[in-house]
């Protein structure tokens, strides 16, 4: 029995002795596969550079999207204090009850029961303007600035607005962010995220040992999977050296992971580290999908609106709630999970002495997830406003040779020519004006566009009016405002993106096109002056051997007789505009002088769409685009010089650096119509305003000096109005798309359809001192009577007969009346 139990006994021992030998092999063999295994993730970690890590050494992992913001605003004495009021508060300038100098913040306002109102600046940086915050002190009467003076009581007349930012650019994959220090975010940020990511953040080496011990024992005992185990660090590594294998859950990929943590570690601070995973980390998308918002700054923007210095405990904890899910607990598509997950962080903050009042932890969980009305800080889109301006600036982008290589990753900041408040009136005045037509006009059948527009049985573009307006500014070429069509954003899945103000728009100007045509003849040696008789009267012509005789009619279908240029234009008289034209010598390439003259003005002018040279040339018969016309008008208003439109004034990197300005890419403005011929041609279209087919403009209450006309096509497919003070030119355009006999054509003549528009635009959007047209030397007035093209005599020609018109010097008539 003793001899059984000792060879058992000896049986044990050998059973112990392999199976410790065996666990033994195990384990080396399992620290040597382990060993091997570091030893090669940190072959592939050793190598890695982390120059990727460093702002400037890698713009393409820390890219920032561009952003696009409206022209600086400058506010004048004459200027209506509505519009600065209203400024104000897109600006969000705060108003207040009471502006105490020294105790009031910049972006603050007060209005004074007398209407003064007094403005603490806010200061900015613009390229070539430095704007200082500071007291202003603004004088009303009758609605309009009367004097602007500063803290010191000395007089100004003239100030600067910040520009507004209008829109954003990503790359293809929606991503957007903006670098920002981490002194710029507040402790409860950064607590937020070290509270529920990585709460000994400040202790560890890029590993959190006592995490992973936790998770391996869990792996063990419950078989939970290796998760939550990553620190900040880790996850920075990961996102940024790793993102292809973000997928992978080997031991391998984990392994690198932790190794490259450490290389962090050693190689930057964890103010430095914490920085750039707070720049760098995915916080979500959008509303609609379209952005990604990489980083605290842009995420703040594009969830609350603010700054990531403004935010609030509940909303520091959203942010912080997102890396685990950006989509899981988005607050846009899982708002319930959002807010589960956003308390949970709160907790863990307030356990952990980053919110310290009970009261404060109970408020910020009783908030909502995020604001109810977005503030305008926020991150606007071209949905919003200026949609077909910001297409427009995003392909003259595409096209600048300085942006090639970080059009979408630099971080670059876009100042436009556009003036939002003009923008803001050009798209109220089109939708509002559309809607009466479609009311006055269209019919009973005609059903109301906006209960309408989602009707799967209707097309809210193509049955519909369309317009187009340009505001564009004579001196500099600025566009001002761009509308291309009505409504650009229709419903949420119903963009009007096709722009009716440019590139492919061409439609016909009709009697729009009669300036260009007169302006040819009036130049040297002149064909017409303002005294030449031209009979109105049944009229035609053989345009070409073969064809038929072309018979231009009147639109009001009845004849004037006797008339003068100032006649044909203040009343649109078609017969004698081609006569003008066409009765004119046959010129070396077999078409008449006149035609050859329009044809190369219009060109000279900045039309670059093909013109037909035929005689209804002379009445607008060949399209062209609102912009081509509106520019060309532009060169009247501008003394007889071109400037070539422009849509960006400057572009610059992070730094604030210049990297593009217009003023070195725009041709310099050219002389390209004598300025005595600009100016007459300036006083005739005055009289259109005056007592021709605009003066309904006076009627609306346009007090300013202006000069316009208006166009016509047949059948009204088309209708024009386009026109101008000193300082700003505008044109518009209203019409369908396209002419459809299953739809009945309810637009009307210009002075009907377009006028309306531009006049409201006038009297709400133009700004700064009314300016009568300056006279350029060389001109001189004489009265004369347009029956008999002569001087007037006294006492005996009829009031009615008698006109006040610009003569080139030398050209003015020398004998009196025959007729009287």
């Amino acid at each position: 029995m003793l001899r059984f139990f000792y060879h058992l006994f000896q049986a044990v021992l050998m059973l112990f002795w392999l199976v410790g030998i065996c666990v033994f092999l195990a384990m080396f063999a399992a620290i040597g596969f382990a060993g091997g295994m570091l030893l090669a993730c940190w072959e592939d970690v050793r190598d890695i550079d982390l120059y990727r890590l460093e702002y400037d050494a890698d713009i393409q992992t820390w890219r920032q999207h561009l952003e696009v913001y409206s022209s600086v605003c400058e506010v004048q004495e004459t200027d209506k204090i509505a519009f600065l009021i209203d400024k104000l508060e897109r600006l969000e300038y705060k108003k207040v009850a009471e502006l105490i100098p020294k105790l009031s913040g910049p972006g603050e306002y007060a209005i004074a029961t007398d209407g003064t109102v007094r403005i603490h600046l806010r200061d900015f940086e613009y390229p070539n303007l430095d704007v200082k915050a500071g007291y202003l002190r603004i004088s009303v009467t009758d609605g309009k600035i009367a004097a602007i003076r500063n803290a010191d009581n000395s007089v100004r007349h003239n100030f600067y607005l910040e520009p507004e930012k209008i829109g954003e650019f990503a790359d293809d994959e929606g991503s957007t962010r903006r670098l920002i220090p981490l002194l710029q975010m507040p402790d409860k940020l950064t607590g937020a995220f070290t509270a529920i990511e990585d709460r000994r953040f400040s202790e560890h080496w890029g590993i959190d040992l006592i995490r992973l011990v936790g998770a391996f024992k869990n792996n063990l005992l419950h078989g939970s999977r290796l998760a939550g185990t990553s620190t900040l660090t880790q996850q920075l590594a990961r996102n940024i050296y790793l993102f292809d294998q973000r997928s992978d859950r080997s031991v391998i990929r984990k392994a690198r992971e932790i190794l490259l943590a450490v290389k962090i570690e050693k190689a930057f601070s964890k103010d430095e580290i914490f920085e750039r995973y707070l720049n760098h980390v995915d916080l979500g998308r959008s509303r609609y999908g379209g952005k990604t918002y990489h980083g605290v700054q842009q995420a703040a923007l594009g969830y609350f609106g603010k700054e990531v210095s403004e935010l609030n405990y509940h909303e520091c904890a959203l942010l912080a709630a997102l890396p685990k899910g950006p989509y899981a607990f988005s607050p846009f598509s899982n708002p319930e999970r959002a807010l589960h997950r956003r308390n949970i962080v709160l907790d863990q903050m307030f356990e952990q002495g980053y919110i310290p009042a009970v009261s404060e932890w109970r408020a910020s969980r009783d908030a909502p997830l995020l604001p109810q009305n977005l503030p305008r800080k926020g991150t606007r889109t071209a949905l919003k406003e200026a949609g077909h301006f910001l297409d427009y600036v995003h392909e003259a982008l595409g096209r600048l040779p300085e942006l090639k290589d970080n059009l979408y990753s630099g971080g670059l900041k876009v100042y436009t020519t556009i003036d939002m408040s003009m923008q803001t009136v050009a798209e109220r005045e089109i939708e509002k004006h559309l809607r009466v037509m479609d009311k006055t006009y269209g019919g009973p059948r005609l059903p109301d566009y906006d209960t309408n527009k989602r009707s799967p049985r209707l097309d809210p573009i193509d049955d519909y009016l369309q317009a187009a307006l340009i505001a564009y500014e004579p001196k500099t070429g600025h566009i001002k405002a761009m509308v291309g069509g009505r409504n650009y954003n229709i419903t949420g899945d119903k963009i009007n993106f096709y722009n009716r103000a440019i590139g492919s728009a061409r439609r016909q100007p009709g009697s729009a096109f009669k300036p260009i045509v007169f302006a040819a003849l009036l130049e040297a040696p002149a064909i017409v002056t303002p005294t030449t008789i031209i009979i109105d009267e049944a009229w035609g012509i053989l345009p070409f051997p073969g064809q038929p005789i072309w018979s231009p009619r009147n639109y009001s279908k009845w004849f004037k007789g006797k008339v003068t240029v100032r006649d044909v234009l203040s009343s649109s008289i078609n017969v004698p505009t081609a006569k003008a034209m066409l009765e004119t010598p046959i010129a070396e390439n077999g078409k008449w002088e006149g035609l050859n003259r329009v044809v190369d003005l219009s060109k000279r002018m900045g039309i670059k769409s093909p013109l037909d040279p035929v005689p209804a040339l002379s009445l607008g018969a060949s399209g062209v685009t609102v912009l081509e016309l509106t520019s060309a008008y532009g060169i009247f208003a501008n003394g007889g010089i071109q400037t070539e439109p422009v849509n960006i004034q400057y572009v610059l990197d992070t730094a604030g650096r210049i990297i593009y300005t217009s003023d070195n890419s725009q041709n310099e403005p050219t002389r390209v119509l004598d300025e005595k011929v600009a100016y007459q041609i300036t006083s005739f279209m005055e009289s259109v305003i005056q007592d021709g087919t605009g003066k309904r403009a006076i009627r609306m209450g346009l007090t300013r000096p202006a000069a316009g006309k208006t166009g016509t096509t047949n059948d009204n497919v088309d209708a024009w109005f386009v026109g101008y003070t000193a300082d700003l030119v505008v044109g518009v355009w209203v019409g369908f798309d396209k002419n459809r006999l299953s739809r009945r054509n309810y637009n009307q003549e210009g002075a009907k359809a377009a006028l309306p528009i531009w006049a409201q635009f006038m009297i709400d959007a133009a700004r700064g001192p009314e300016k009568p047209f300056p006279v350029p030397k060389g001109i001189v007035f004489r009265e004369v009577n347009k029956k008999s093209g002569l001087l007037r005599k006294q006492g005996k020609c009829p009031e009615a007969d008698i006109s006040r018109e610009p003569f080139i010097q030398g050209q003015e008539p020398v004998g009196l009346c025959t007729l009287h």
